[in-house]
C-alpha cells in the first residue's frame, strides 16, 4: 500500500467519502477510487498530491502514515 492509498483509507476511516476527497483534490471520484485501489498514483502529480496531503492533514493530523 502506497502513501496515497493510506491517506485515502485514513480519510475514509474518519467518515469522509471518495466524493469529498475528490472535491478537495479537484479530480473525479473515479480517480480517487483508482488511487485507493492502487491502480494509479505511484507518481501522483504535485498539485493533486499536495491537495490530498493538505486535506489529510486537515482531517487526520493525529493519524500516522508512512
Amino acid at each position: 500500500m502506497n502513501q496515497w492509498q493510506k491517506m485515502i483509507v485514513n480519510l475514509k476511516e474518519k467518515g469522509l467519502t471518495q466524493k469529498q476527497i475528490a472535491d478537495a483534490m479537484e479530480c473525479s471520484q473515479n480517480y480517487v477510487s483508482n488511487l485507493e485501489n492502487g491502480l494509479c498514483g505511484k507518481r501522483l502529480g504535485y498539485d493533486k498530491g499536495e491537495k490530498l496531503k493538505n486535506f489529510w492533514l486537515e482531517h487526520c493530523s493525529t493519524t500516522q502514515v508512512a
